[in-house]
C-alpha cells in the first residue's frame, strides 16, 4: 500500500515538472518573440533620423517577416504597436519598401488591427496602412479588397472615436482617393459615405483631407455623379464659407474638378447657389483662392452658353476684370483665359461690354509679359474682338494702336512658339498690313 502510495506521488511529481518544463519553455518562446521584434526595430533605426535600411538588407535580416509575424493575435499589445508603427517607417523608404510589405501579409494583419480595443494600436495599424498608400499608390484596390472600408466606417460612426484618430482615419481615405490607375476604386461609393459623414466634422485639418479626398476622387462624370447623388457638393459650397483659409482652398479644388463634369453636371453645381459664394470669395484678400476662383469660373464657362451668360448675370465679370490688374502672374493668367474662354461663341454684346469696360488696354498691358500662356491667350481674345464685326474691328484695332502694344504684337510675329508667332501673323496682316511708301517729289 505504502508503495503504491510512492508510485502516485511519483507519478503526480512527474507531471508538476512537465507542466514546469512547458511554462518555460512558453516563457522562453516569448522572451524570444520580444527580443526579435527589439531586434527588428532596432534594424529599422526606427527611433533615429537615418534614412530606412536597404531592402536587400531587410530581406536577408528578415526584418519584415519578423515584424509581420508580430502582429499577430497572440503578441502583447505593445509589441503590435511597435511591430506596426516599425512597418509605417520602413513603408516611408519607397514604392519597393511598401510593396515588400504587403507581399510578406502584412495587410490583412494591420487592417485586424483596426479593431482593437488598444487606441495605440488601433492607431499604429492605421498609419502604416496609410504609409502603404500613400508610398505605393498600386496597392489600393488589394488593400481595399481585406475589408479596409468596413473597418474605417466603423471607426468613423463610432461616437466615442477621440479627434486625432478620426484625422488619421480621414487621411487614409485622402490616400485611397490616389491611385496610379486611371478608373475609381470597386467601393467608391462606400468612400463617398464615409466622406460625407467626416465633412461635417468642426476640425479644419479632418475637413482639408476629406475635400481633398473628394478633390482625388472627382475625375471622370461617373464619379462625378455619385458625389452628386450622395449629396456632398452642398456640403462643400457650404464649406467654401469657413473662416480656415485652407479648408476654402481645399473646397475650390474639390469643386474645380467637379466642375470637369459634363454641362449637366455643372448645371447642377450652379443650381446649388455657387455662383454668389464665389462672387463673394472674388474679393478675397488672398490672391490664391482668387486665382481658385477664377479656375472654377473657368471650369464652368467651358460648359455652354447660358452657363456663360450665368456667369456674367453673376455680376462676375467685372471682378474678372479687376484681377487683369494683379501682380501676381498666376492670378493675371487665370483672369486671361476665363475672359478669353467667356469670349468663346463671339458674342459681339459680349465683346462690346468687354471693350466698354476697358478690356482691350489690360490685355494690350499684359503683351509685355513674357509667359507663354498669357501671351497666348490675350493674342486669342484680341484677334476674336477683331474678327467679329468689321464695324467693331476698326474700334478695336484703334485701341490697339493707342495702347503702344502693336509693337509688341509685331515682335510676336518671330515668337519661338509657332501658336502665338501664326495669330500674331494674321492680327498684323489682316489689321495692321504695311503703309506704302509715298515717293517725295522734289
Amino acid at each position: 500500500m505504502q508503495k503504491r502510495k510512492r508510485r502516485f506521488l511519483k507519478k503526480g511529481q512527474n507531471l508538476m515538472m512537465l507542466r514546469t518544463l512547458r511554462l518555460e519553455k512558453a516563457k522562453k518562446a516569448e522572451l524570444q518573440k520580444e527580443l526579435t521584434i527589439y531586434n527588428a526595430l532596432t534594424k529599422c533605426k526606427l527611433t533615429s533620423s537615418e534614412v530606412v535600411p536597404d531592402v536587400n538588407k531587410l530581406l536577408k535580416s528578415n526584418t519584415i517577416g519578423n515584424l509581420v509575424e508580430s502582429l499577430g493575435h497572440g503578441n502583447k499589445n505593445k509589441i503590435r504597436a511597435d511591430a506596426a508603427d516599425a512597418l509605417a517607417h520602413i513603408a516611408s523608404g519607397s514604392s519597393e519598401h511598401s510593396n515588400l510589405i504587403a507581399k510578406a501579409g502584412a495587410v490583412p494583419r494591420l487592417i485586424r488591427l483596426l479593431q482593437s480595443p488598444d487606441p495605440e494600436v488601433c492607431e499604429k495599424g492605421i498609419l502604416s496602412l496609410g504609409n502603404l498608400l500613400h508610398f505605393a499608390p498600386n496597392l489600393r484596390d488589394y488593400i481595399i479588397r481585406h475589408g479596409l472600408m468596413q473597418k474605417l466606417m466603423s471607426i468613423i460612426q463610432d461616437k466615442s472615436t477621440c479627434t486625432l484618430m478620426l484625422s488619421h482615419v480621414t487621411w487614409v481615405l485622402r490616400k485611397l482617393c490616389i491611385s496610379s490607375q486611371p478608373s475609381p476604386p470597386d467601393n467608391a461609393a462606400e468612400i463617398i459615405q464615409a466622406l460625407n459623414i467626416v465633412l461635417y466634422n468642426p476640425e479644419a485639418n479632418v475637413l482639408e483631407d476629406a475635400l481633398m479626398a473628394v478633390r482625388n476622387l472627382a475625375h471622370g462624370n461617373e464619379t462625378i455623379q455619385m458625389l452628386l447623388d450622395f449629396e456632398v457638393v452642398p456640403r462643400i459650397i457650404y464649406l467654401l464659407e469657413h473662416p480656415n483659409v485652407t479648408v476654402q482652398n481645399a473646397a475650390l479644388q474639390a469643386l474645380i474638378n467637379i466642375a470637369t463634369g459634363s454641362e449637366e453636371q455643372i448645371q447642377e453645381l450652379l443650381n446649388n447657389n455657387l455662383l454668389p459664394h464665389l462672387s463673394a470669395l472674388m474679393s478675397n484678400s488672398d490672391p490664391d483662392i482668387r486665382c481658385q476662383v477664377l479656375k472654377l469660373l473657368l471650369n464652368i464657362a467651358d460648359g455652354n452658353i447660358f452657363q456663360r451668360h450665368a456667369i456674367m448675370n453673376a455680376g462676375l465679370l467685372h471682378k474678372i476684370l479687376e484681377c487683369l490688374k494683379a501682380d501676381a502672374i498666376p492670378l493675371k493668367s487665370a483672369a486671361a483665359l476665363t475672359i478669353t474662354t467667356l469670349a468663346i461663341d463671339k458674342d459681339k454684346n459680349l465683346l462690346c461690354y468687354l471693350m466698354r469696360q476697358g478690356v482691350i488696354p489690360e490685355f494690350c498691358n499684359l503683351l509685355f509679359c513674357q509667359e507663354r500662356d498669357i501671351l497666348s491667350n490675350v493674342l486669342d481674345i484680341l484677334s476674336t474682338m477683331l474678327d467679329v464685326d468689321p464695324s467693331f474691328s476698326a474700334e478695336v484695332s484703334g485701341i490697339i494702336e493707342w495702347s503702344g502694344a502693336l509693337n509688341n504684337i509685331r515682335m510676336l510675329q518671330s515668337s519661338e512658339h509657332e501658336e502665338i508667332a501664326a495669330v500674331a501673323r494674321k492680327i498684323i496682316g489682316n489689321y495692321f498690313p504695311a503703309k506704302p511708301h509715298i515717293a517725295t517729289k522734289f
